[in-house]
C-alpha cells in the first residue's frame, strides 16, 4: 500500500508514540504513508510523553471523539524538589527545594487524588481559554485565569520510591493532566515536583503491548501490508456496551431516529442514563451510537413508544466501516 488505491483506506491505528513527537507530527506521518487526508488523533499526548495514541484513518475520524472520552492508564516519573513553569522536564527551573520525606508521606498525600478532583490546566496546555491555545498565551509571556476541571481518578499508586524519583500508576478520566498531578504532589509534600517521564500505556481498548512504532507501521505499508494494523470501526468501539434492535428499526435508526422501547431487543443490565451505546442490527451490524435517556432497569417499565436512545452519530453504510 505505499502507493494511493482507488479504494476507501479506513480504520483505527494503536501507534507507540516516541518522545519528542507532539500527536499532530504522528498525525502527519500516517497521513504521508496512506496518502489520506482525513486522519486525526483521539487526543493529544504531550511530546516528552510516549505510549498509546490512537490515530482515525479515513472514514473512522468520524468517532475519533468518542474514542476521546475513554478512560486512560499512566506510568509517571515524577522529580520532587524541583518546580518548572511547564510542570515537566523541558520547562524552566522556577524553583528548587530539599527533599525530605518518605514512602509513607507520599502514599498519604496520593490518598488525597482517589476520586473525583479539581484540576487547574497547566499554562503549557492546549486547553482553549477565549478560544486560544493556552501554550500560546504562554509563549508570549502572559498568564491568565485558568477555571479548574473535574476529572475523576480511578486508581494512583506509587510504582517505585527512590527520592528524588517516585513512580507513580494512574488510572482516570479523559482530561486529567498528569503534569498537574505531578504539581499538585510537590505542593502537598512541600518541596515542590515536576512530570519528568509519562507513558500512556492505555487508552480505552487500546493496549501499548499492541500497539506500533511509527518504524513499524512504515516497514508495513512500504511491504504493502498497511491494512493490517487498521482496526475496523466496530471493534475500536467495542469497549461501548450495546444494544440490539428489531430489523425493521434498523432503516429508521439509520435515518437519524431516536430507538423507542418496543425496537429493543436485548439491553446490557449495566447501562445507565446518559451513557454513551452502541445500537447494533439483528445481524449485530453497527447502526449508530447514541446515548441512553433511562437506566436499563426501565426500558421495559415505559410505555413502549418512548425514545430510550437519542442518536449522536449515525453509521449509515455499515457494512463499509
Amino acid at each position: 500500500m505505499g502507493k494511493a488505491e482507488a479504494r476507501e483506506i479506513s480504520g483505527v491505528l494503536n501507534i507507540n508514540k516516541s518522545a519528542g513527537m507532539t500527536s499532530h507530527d504522528v498525525v502527519d506521518v500516517v497521513r504521508r504513508l496512506y496518502h489520506v487526508r482525513k486522519v486525526g488523533h483521539t487526543g493529544t499526548l504531550d511530546p516528552r510523553g510516549t505510549g498509546v495514541l490512537p490515530i482515525c484513518v479515513g472514514r473512522a475520524t468520524k468517532i475519533a471523539q468518542f474514542l476521546t472520552s475513554a478512560d486512560k492508564e499512566y506510568e509517571m516519573v515524577v522529580r520532587l524538589g524541583v518546580t518548572t513553569d511547564t510542570q515537566d522536564a523541558d520547562g524552566k527551573v522556577t524553583g528548587e527545594a530539599e527533599v525530605h520525606v518518605t514512602r509513607e508521606d507520599v502514599e498519604r498525600a496520593l490518598k488525597s487524588f482517589a476520586g473525583e478532583i479539581q484540576q487547574v490546566p497547566p499554562l503549557f496546555s492546549a486547553k482553549r481559554v477565549r478560544g486560544e491555545r493556552l501554550y500560546n498565551i504562554a509563549r508570549r509571556g502572559e498568564d491568565v485565569p485558568r477555571e479548574p476541571v473535574t476529572v475523576h481518578i480511578y486508581a494512583i499508586r506509587l510504582t517505585s520510591f527512590g527520592p528524588p524519583f517516585v513512580g507513580l500508576s494512574v488510572h482516570c478520566s479523559k482530561g486529567t493532566y498528569a503534569r498537574a498531578i505531578a504539581d499538585d504532589l510537590g505542593k502537598m509534600l512541600g518541596c515542590g515536583a515536576h512530570l519528568d517521564s509519562l507513558v500512556r500505556v492505555r487508552a480505552g481498548r487500546f493496549e501499548l503491548k499492541d500497539a506500533l512504532s511509527l518504524n513499524e507501521l512504515t516497514e508495513l505499508v512500504e511491504a504493502g501490508k498497511g491494512d493490517e494494523p487498521l482496526i475496523r470501526v466496530e471493534e475500536a468501539l467495542d469497549h461501548l456496551p450495546a444494544v440490539r434492535v428489531l430489523p425493521e428499526a434498523s432503516r429508521l435508526i439509520l435515518h437519524g431516529s431516536p430507538v423507542t422501547a418496543a425496537q429493543v431487543v436485548s439491553v446490557p443490565p449495566d447501562v445507565g442514563k446518559g451513557m454513551l451505546i452502541r445500537v447494533l442490527g439483528f445481524r449485530r451490524q453497527l447502526l449508530s451510537l447514541a446515548t441512553a435517556t433511562l437506566d436499563a432497569a426501565d426500558f421495559t417499565q415505559v410505555d413502549p413508544r418512548r425514545a430510550v436512545l437519542t442518536p449522536v452519530r449515525v453509521f449509515r453504510s455499515p457494512q463499509n466501516h
